[in-house]
């Protein structure tokens, strides 16, 4: 993976937000990193910035990361862009919503690095 890529992470915690920047740092080779504490924060850097995947927080306030995922994948400009989401439920129906939203991933935390990676590989390959 070339170094010029950006990610962008969503999620409500600034600690899981960190903790998914340190597994990435050690796993993928992205030129920059972007992050925000929901949907509508993470519309704002879409709308400021070209990014190349997503890891996004199904549960956040404001807007969350479902409502996130349609409105991405509805504007013509951003739908392209894989979405890798996450949740701490683990539910099935949350996992099965998403994927009818669209999102190309889906990991339940916590997860292991090597999930993400693998993920990352097979959306960016």
């Amino acid at each position: 993976m070339g170094n010029k890529r950006t990610v962008l992470i969503i999620d409500d915690s600034p600690t899981f937000r960190t903790m998914v920047s340190f597994a990435l740092k050690k796993i993928a080779d992205f030129g920059m990193e972007l992050q925000a504490g929901d949907g509508l924060e993470a519309l704002d850097a879409l709308a400021k910035n070209r990014v190349d995947l997503m890891v996004c927080d199904v549960n956040m306030p404001n807007m969350n990361g479902l409502e996130f995922l349609k409105a991405v994948k509805t504007d013509e400009k951003l739908k392209g862009i894989p979405i890798i989401m996450l949740t701490t439920e683990g539910k099935e129906e949350d996992k099965e919503r998403a994927l009818k939203l669209g999102a190309e991933g889906y990991l339940s935390k916590p997860f292991k690095p090597q999930a993400l990676k693998a993920e990352i590989e097979r959306l960016l390959k």
